[in-house]
C-alpha cells in the first residue's frame, strides 16, 4: 500500500553520495545518477560502515549487488567430534532468515539480475557448550553472492550470521535486496563476558519480555543474561522440592517462572548466543518465600522480613535476610541449588552476597547469642563468611561462583572465604575506585558493573522520597561507550578482567519501560566489550553507527530510546557538536 501510494504521488527519494567517508544527501529528484545510492546502501559501503559492533578487522567493497533472500541456501560442515547440534544450528539459521525477511518489505521484489544467496560455513567444533572458554571468533568472506564463514564453534558461526545480516539491506531505489558485493572480515570479542543483569524480583517480567531482551542481546553480540530472579520482594521461581518458596514468595499465583518456561528461555537464549546465569541472592536480599519456617516447625528461616521502620534493618523495603544459624536454611538452599543446576547449564552460578545489614542480624536472637560468645571486632564478618562458605559447599563444585562486591570482598576477609581460582567478583562500585586492579592483583577474575556507568535505572528520581536517587545522574550512552575496563589495570592482570554487565534494577522499571532503559545504551557497552576500540576511538566515532543499530532494534520490535532526531540519520555528520 505505501509502495503504491509513493509511486502514485511520485514522491522522490533522497539519494546519497559517499564524500570524504560520509554519506551526503543529494537534491531530491525523480531520477538519480548511477553514482548515487539509497541511504542504507550508502551506510553499508561508505566510511566506517554500518556494522555494530565493529569487527576486529574488515574490508568492505564500495559497491553492492542484488540478491534474492526468498530461499537462502545454507550449508554447514563440522569437524570430527561431538554430535552435530542440528536443531540449534537450524534455529540460528531461522533467526537469520527471519531477519532478512523483515527487511524485505512489501515493496521488495526479486531483481532480474539478482543471484540467490548462498551461505557456506565450516565449523571446527559441534559442541553446544557456551561458557567463558568458548571461542566466539569467526571469519566472513563475501563474493559472487556467496558468503563463506569459518568458525571454531557454532557461536562464532552465529555471530557471523549477525554480521552478514547487517551487510544485506533493502534498497528503496531498486525495490530489491542488496548485499555488499565483496567483503573480508576477521572478528572476535575482546572480552569473554558481555552481559545484562535483569531484576525480575521487584517487578515480574513476562517470558515474552525476557525473550525480547534476548533478541536484542543476540543482535548486539552480548553473550550473558544474568538473571537476578530472587530478592526480598519475591521468590518467583518454581522449586518442586520446596513449593512453599513460591507459595509464600510469588507476587501473584500467575507470576511464577515455571521450570518448563525456564528451560524454554535457556534454549531460546542459546540460539541467540547467550548463556543464562541464575542468581539466588543470599544471605541478604532474601525475604518473601522464607517466612513460613516457624509455622512449619522449622524455626526462623528468614529474619527481619517486612520489619518497620525498614531503615533499621535494610537498605530498602521490604527487609529480609536468611538466618545463618538455622540448619534448615541450608537444606532448602541445597534443594534450590540442585534444581537450578538442572535447569541452567551455565558454567557460573551467582550467589549474590552483598548488602548484609548488621542491624537486621542484631535483631536476631540466634545471631546475638553467638556474638555474645565472640567479642572480636570481626564477629559479624565471621558469621557472614561462614554462611558464604557453607552455602558455597552446596553449589556444584564444577561451577565457578560469582559474588557482588561487599565489605566481605575487601581485605582481609576475601581470601578467607572465597577461593581465587573459582570465584568471580562482580564489581558494582565506582569505576574510578580501583577495584579491578586490587582484586585481580589477588588472583580473582572480575566483571564490571560500575554503578556510575552501567546501572541503567539511575537518574530517574528517588522512589522513597522527593529528590535524586542514590546513583544519579542518568548515564548517557557515551559514558558506557568510552569506559575502558582495563585502563588502570596492570597488563599482567588484564586477562582476569572477564568483561562487563549493564544492570537494570526494577524499583522504578517494569516490562513496559524496560526496552528504552536498556537500549541502545546496552548496545554501546556491547561494542566496547566486543571491539574495545583503541587509537583514541570515542563515542564521537560511533554515533552514526549506533543510530543505525538503534533503528535496527526498533525494527526488530524493541522500543529502544532515540539518541537523536531522525533527521540526523538522514543527514549523517550534521548533528554532532564536537568540542
Amino acid at each position: 500500500m505505501l509502495c503504491s501510494l509513493g509511486a502514485a504521488l511520485q514522491v522522490p527519494y533522497t539519494t546519497y553520495a559517499c564524500e570524504n567517508r560520509r554519506c551526503v544527501p543529494q537534491p531530491r529528484t525523480l531520477t538519480h545518477q548511477a553514482s548515487h545510492t539509497s541511504l542504507r546502501l550508502c551506510e553499508m559501503t561508505c566510511g566506517a560502515g554500518n556494522l555494530w559492533p565493529q569487527p576486529t578487522s574488515s574490508a568492505i567493497a564500495a559497491t553492492t549487488m542484488a540478491v534474492s533472500v526468498d530461499d537462502v541456501q545454507h550449508s554447514v560442515s563440522f569437524g570430527a567430534g561431538d554430535a552435530v547440534p542440528s536443531h540449534l544450528v537450524r534455529g540460528m539459521q531461522q533467526i537469520f532468515d527471519n531477519a532478512l525477511a523483515l527487511k524485505a518489505t512489501e515493496c521488495a521484489f526479486v531483481a532480474v539480475d539478482s543471484v540467490g544467496l548462498v551461505v557456506d560455513a565450516a565449523i571446527a567444533s559441534a559442541s553446544e557448550t557456551l561458557s567463558l572458554e568458548t571461542d566466539e571468533s569467526y571469519t566472513l568472506r563475501i563474493g559472487n553472492g556467496t558468503a563463506v564463514i569459518t568458525a571454531a564453534t557454532i557461536y562464532g558461526y552465529r555471530h557471523a550470521l549477525v554480521t552478514l545480516t547487517q551487510l544485506i539491506e533493502y534498497d528503496e531505489l531498486s525495490h530489491a535486496m542488496h548485499m555488499a558485493s565483496s567483503a573480508s572480515i576477521i572478528d572476535g570479542p575482546a572480552y569473554r563476558h558481555r552481559g545484562v543483569v535483569l531484576d525480575t524480583s521487584r517487578q515480574y517480567y513476562s517470558v515474552a519480555a525476557i525473550r525480547r531482551l534476548l533478541d536484542g542481546m543476540g543482535a548486539t553480540k552480548l553473550n550473558t543474561f544474568h538473571w537476578h530472579f530472587t530478592d526480598t520482594a519475591s521468590f518467583p521461581v518454581e522449586i518442586k522440592g520446596e513449593p512453599r518458596l513460591t507459595s509464600y514468595g510469588a507476587l501473584h499465583p500467575r507470576q511464577i517462572y515455571t521450570q518448563p518456561a525456564i528451560r524454554e528461555l535457556v534454549a531460546y537464549a542459546k540460539a541467540r548466543g547467550v548463556r543464562v546465569i541464575p542468581e539466588v541472592d543470599a544471605p541478604s536480599h532474601a525475604g518473601a518465600g522464607w517466612q513460613w519456617g516457624v509455622d512449619a516447625g522449622l524455626g526462623e528461616l528468614g529474619v527481619c522480613f517486612g520489619h518497620n521502620p525498614w531503615y533499621d534493618a535494610c537498605v530498602e523495603p521490604p527487609c529480609g535476610q536468611l538466618n545463618p544459624f538455622n540448619d534448615h536454611v541450608y537444606d532448602i538452599l541445597k534443594t534450590v541449588y540442585s534444581e537450578l543446576h538442572g535447569l541452567f547449564d551455565a558454567d557460573v552460578f551467582h550467589m549474590g552476597g552483598d548488602e548484609v545489614h548488621l542491624g537486621c542480624w542484631n535483631m536476631t536472637k540466634a545471631v546475638t547469642d553467638h556474638m555474645s560468645s565472640d567479642r572480636s571486632p570481626d564477629a559479624f564478618y565471621h558469621i557472614w563468611g561462614a554462611f558464604q562458605k557453607r552455602a558455597r559447599s552446596l553449589v556444584d563444585a564444577h561451577k565457578k561462583i560469582a559474588i557482588w562486591t561487599s565489605d566481605l570482598t575487601n581485605a582481609p576477609y576475601l581470601r578467607s572465604y572465597f577461593e581465587p581460582g573459582n570465584t568471580i567478583v562482580q564489581m558494582w562500585t565506582r569505576s574510578n575506585a580501583g577495584d579491578a586492579a586490587k582484586l585481580t592483583a589477588q588472583g580473582y577474575e572480575v566483571v564490571a558493573s560500575y554503578y556510575d556507568a552501567y546501572y541503567l535505572d539511575c537518574g530517574f528520581g528517588n522512589w522513597l522520597r522527593k529528590g535524586d536517587d542514590w546513583c544519579h545522574p542518568y548515564h548517557h550512552w557515551s559514558v558506557l561507550y568510552d569506559l575502558d575496563l582495563v585502563q588502570h589495570v596492570p597488563v599482567s592482570q588484564r586477562r582476569l578482567v572477564l568483561g562487563g554487565e549493564v544492570a537494570l534494577w526494577s524499583e522504578e522499571v517494569d516490562e513496559a519501560t524496560m526496552d528504552a532503559k536498556i537500549w541502545p545504551r546496552a548496545a554501546a557497552a556491547a561494542e566496547r566489550w566486543w571491539t574495545n576500540p583503541r587509537n583514541a576511538t570515542t563515542w564521537k566515532d560511533a554515533i552514526d553507527r549506533l543510530r543505525i543499530q538503534r533503528d535496527r532494534l526498533v525494527e526488530m520490535g524493541l522500543q529502544a530510546d532515540a539518541i537523536q532526531p531522525h533527521w540526523c540519520r538522514l543527514h549523517p555528520g550534521e548533528c554532532t557538536l564536537l568540542p
